[in-house]
């Protein structure tokens, strides 16, 4: 069962004053929070995160939206960065969204199924149908579901705006028959043509080369899927992203406007992959791109005006104004903290940004760090690497984090929550020197131990009962959900 938050004050903003006119279209939601449901069929590990609307009047309906993670099809988590703003964000706003997991090109997973089309699209399209079959419970329009994701998920986004119950790619189970169609797709920098210049991470997908499953390649491929009914459509794309190129968007656009579909491009200077609505690389965004996102939600699902849509947005900055702490969305870390209360599983944590709530939260990791000696060095062994990168790849070592708890996989991976400080790898040993090795295509650094310059450490897995007052908190990573601060990996001192 999933664990249920709200936010802890009271921020229900009624209205915004326009002119002196109070608008009811206007209010800014608490958020609710619950992780770690499923969706799919009985038994599936891929879990999902609501994010709702915590206050909705009696009888009232909300649109949903579906939120599809990033990751190259191979990899990415439903709770990152990215997917936590936009939940944060949408739920304020007066949106039921939730944020997927789906079926990945992982190593397991192509060993059960050969390949990954079309049982990633099925997924998306499951969560789809079970926002439609749960609309009652979750006080969601069945009418009005949209759906937004980057990067792989921007493509599988869009993979649901162009596929049409006739298609043929459609769930069996758990809910058959269920309506699958979207009224709205945001696509953020998102591959549109899937069957041009692939790579390998593509070729696992699809289990062929284009050459040899040109049929299935063209239906992964949204620029070829376009109908007149296909939804509208919103874009947002980097102009410096080196990952998927803009113009793949800008061509996108060409093929939406000929099939006569409303839809939208907007273009951004300077940026490059990977970003929210409101940060890239840790940097703001222009706040015209949340308030592009937002408003066309609100035209396409809640079918307000665009003078409407803008009123609505500024009673949400009005609101963070108001409220600073509450206008925080996406990962955070904090170094140096001291736990001041535990009980019945819930823990307050001081540090130099406040007092942060946090909770036992499903994906909890607690560990505590060991004073440790350069005799630990050996092969094989994951790590976490601090210091300065210099030149010709030679990593000037200050402290290294040997962590003999995590498989050799768990160094590359991605699941982990949070952001890590450090450069993660697996020893390795060559002519004598020590090596980082960074990804499992065998890329190593050179690492510079210096004598009592280089500081080592050990983390071993703790306890639940460690974690008591008075106790000091090394690493503390986890999640803002505007109020709420959840922890989900703590690093105790010994």
């Amino acid at each position: 069962m999933g664990i249920v938050k709200f936010f802890a004050s009271s921020v229900l903003f009624a209205a915004a004053l326009y002119g002196g006119v109070c608008r009811a279209e206007a209010v800014v939601h608490r958020v609710g929070i619950r992780e770690n449901l499923g969706y799919l069929e009985p038994g599936r590990a891929e879990k999902m995160d609501l994010y709702y609307p915590a206050d909705p009047r009696p009888g009232e309906k909300f649109p949903g939206v579906v939120i599809i993670h990033g990751g190259g099809w191979i990899h990415g988590i439903r709770n990152a960065d990215r997917e936590v703003n936009i939940g944060s964000n949408l739920a304020r706003m007066g949106y039921v969204a939730i944020s997927i997991e789906y079926r990945l090109g992982d190593r397991e997973n192509l060993k059960k199924y050969g390949r990954i089309y079309p049982v990633n699209v099925l997924d998306c399209k499951t969560a789809v149908q079970y926002l439609r079959v749960h609309a009652a419970e979750l006080n969601v329009d069945p009418g009005r579901i949209g759906c937004i994701g980057g990067s792989a998920g921007g493509h599988l986004v869009m993979m649901l705006a162009v596929t049409p119950p006739e298609s043929g790619l459609e769930p069996t189970a758990p809910y058959p028959g269920v309506d699958t169609r979207v009224q709205a797709a945001v696509n953020l920098y998102g591959l549109m043509e899937f069957n041009k210049n692939c790579n390998g991470a593509r070729i696992a997908v699809m289990g062929s080369t284009p050459d040899k499953d040109p049929e299935n390649w063209s239906k992964m491929s949204p620029n070829e899927q376009v109908t007149a009914r296909t939804p509208p459509v919103l874009q947002l794309h980097g102009k410096a992203d080196p990952t998927v190129n803009y113009l793949q968007s800008v061509r996108m656009k060409e093929v939406l406007d000929r099939a006569g579909v409303y839809n939208e491009l907007i273009l951004l200077e300077g940026v490059g992959h990977s970003f929210s609505m409101q940060m890239w690389r840790e940097k703001p965004l222009p706040p015209m791109v949340r308030q592009r996102v937002l408003a066309f939600f609100d035209r396409q699902l809640k079918g307000v005006s665009e003078a409407e849509a803008a009123e609505r947005f500024a009673a949400l900055e009005a609101f963070e104004k108001a409220h600073p702490e509450a206008a925080r969305y996406g990962v955070f870390s904090l170094r140096d903290a001291v736990v001041k209360r535990v009980g019945n599983g819930e823990f307050t944590v001081s540090g130099s940004g406040g007092d942060l709530s946090t909770g036992f939260a499903y994906d909890l990791v607690l560990e505590k760090q060991l004073r440790a000696t350069a005799e630990k060095l050996r092969e094989d062994i994951p790590v976490e690497v601090h210091g300065e990168l210099r030149k010709h790849g030679v990593i000037d070592c200050k402290r290294i984090i040997f962590r003999p708890g995590w498989k050799s996989s768990d160094a590359f991976s991605q699941r982990w929550r949070g952001r890590l400080q450090g450069r993660r790898g697996i020893l390795r040993r060559k002519d004598g020197i020590w090596h980082l090795q960074i990804d499992e295509k065998g890329r190593t650094a050179k690492l510079k131990i210096r004598d009592g310059k280089t500081e080592f450490f050990e983390c071993v897995p703790a306890q639940l009962s460690e974690l008591k007052p008075g106790v000091r908190v090394l690493w503390l990573r986890g999640r803002n959900y505007g109020d709420l601060r959840k922890a989900s990996f703590v690093t105790l001192a010994d």
